[in-house]
């Protein structure tokens, strides 16, 4: 008896308890407590709760306005850019929706889309965002730098003495980054690198062109072009020993007794060589933003030194706070030099983190296999005979003013010479200005 009434009181409690909940999320009820969480700037509760609502059918403009204006208020741009657009679909003019995707976008480094967006608006909103005195200049970028090899001490059979198996390189290059009609965004880099080894001065001049394109539902693709002029010189010395015959005595023949000795001259003869080409590679990438990941896929054609490489990639970064502040990825790449009868492997995971508002500090490594490759879309070129066979890079960036940024990049490559067939380091240093007009 006592077990079949404790069974009725459960089963009774549990009916309240639903008929309760089902009483509590009314429209009425929904509408009053989430302007009430809005009001009390109870943005975790309001989440959780609008959430719920959501699930049970409860969907209306001002209830995914608040959910994202919280998620907005809580940093998480990545997530209230979905509710945001939610809320659009029930007013598709309204300015202050239109206002919030921007900075979404803005601040969450998706300058592209910002851009694009910021057409929707009308001449009272640019005004006020700013967006109607934006430069069709995004960007412009300087930096230069060197690396300085371990392998110091190489000793020529020819010339019989010690030089740098690898001296320190120049390298510098311009970049500018403008927009056509704020929708298509251009980058041009020009690049000049020259260096000398034991084995060749090498000169060469790049000039790459990236175009980013933003499609509907968080998708771009971006088509690449790379051109490289590449100078090769090399210095051939040629000795040669001729032996002077006394007089008298008959070339190739014995001196007879108690003639002088014979003489011997030896004289070197060098010979420059430079062999002039052109190469050119083209790249394409697609990627697509899903809430806090971003995937992309990309594929890359060269043709060097008679042989065409086909590289392909897959990329995937996750931002676990929905904003810049914290991201980690990784990007894979599967590559070959005969067409995919052997297939090699490369991987570069990174982490990117911005522990202040001025500072950011992005964290990589690189290890690959076999052959070089060109990796970012067609954008960093190694074209070197000596293999890369892991890196290690840091780059640090510091705001000086919303304008003016500079940067610092430091890495550690371990490189493979293939010709004689050891180990050495590269310490690369890069150092960079990035200028932003844009910016207020």
């Amino acid at each position: 008896m006592i077990v079949r009434i404790c069974f009725i009181i459960f089963v009774f409690v549990c009916v309240t308890k639903h008929i309760s909940a089902q009483d509590t999320l009314t429209s009425a009820n929904v509408e009053q407590k989430t302007y009430q969480l809005y009001l009390d700037k109870n943005w975790s509760e309001l989440i959780k709760y609008g959430n719920a609502a959501i699930k049970k059918g409860y969907n209306y403009y001002y209830l995914q306005l608040r959910i994202g204006i919280a998620y907005y208020e809580k940093k998480n741009y990545a997530l209230a850019e979905n509710y945001f657009l939610n809320a659009l679909k029930f007013n598709s003019d309204d300015e202050l929706i239109l206002e919030y995707v921007y900075y979404c976008y803005l601040f969450n480094g998706r300058y592209d889309d910002a851009r694009v967006w910021s057409k929707k608006f009308n001449l009272n909103l640019s005004q006020k965002v700013g967006t109607d005195k934006l430069s069709a200049i995004s960007f412009v970028m300087f930096e230069a730098g060197t690396k300085i090899t371990d392998k110091k001490n190489y000793y020529s059979d020819i010339t019989k003495t010690n030089s740098n198996y690898y001296n320190p390189p120049v390298y510098v290059q311009f970049g500018l980054n403008h927009y056509m009609k704020n929708k298509v965004a251009l980058f041009h880099g020009l690049t000049y690198f020259n260096q000398e080894t034991f084995v060749n001065k090498v000169s060469q001049f790049q000039y790459f062109l990236k175009a980013s394109i933003p499609l509907k539902h968080n998708w771009s693709i971006s088509p690449s072009f790379h051109y490289i002029n590449l100078g090769v010189s090399s210095d051939y010395t040629v000795t040669r020993t001729d032996t002077l015959w006394p007089p008298g005595v008959p070339p190739h023949t014995l001196p007879p007794p108690g003639a002088p000795p014979f003489k011997t001259i030896t004289t070197s003869t060098t010979t420059s060589s430079t062999n002039q080409s052109n190469y050119l590679i083209g790249s394409l990438s697609a990627q697509k933003i899903v809430k806090q990941f971003v995937f992309g896929l990309g594929t890359t054609v060269l043709n060097m030194n008679n042989v065409t490489q086909y590289i392909n990639s897959g990329f995937v970064s996750y931002a676990p706070f929905g904003n810049s502040k914290f991201i980690v990825g990784l990007t894979g790449y599967a590559h070959t030099i005969d067409s995919y009868k052997t297939t090699y492997a490369a991987i570069a995971p990174f982490v990117y983190v911005q522990p202040v508002q001025r500072v950011s500090l992005k964290l990589s490594y690189y290890k690959n296999s076999k052959f070089n490759i060109v990796e970012d879309n067609g954008y960093l070129v190694n074209n070197s005979g000596d293999l890369t066979k892991s890196r290690y890079s840091a780059l640090l960036s510091f705001s000086v003013n919303p304008n003016v940024s500079l940067y610092g990049l430091y890495q550690l490559e371990n490189k493979y010479e293939s010709q004689q067939q050891f180990n050495y380091q590269y310490n690369v240093l890069v150092a960079g200005i990035k200028i932003i007009p844009n910016k207020k």
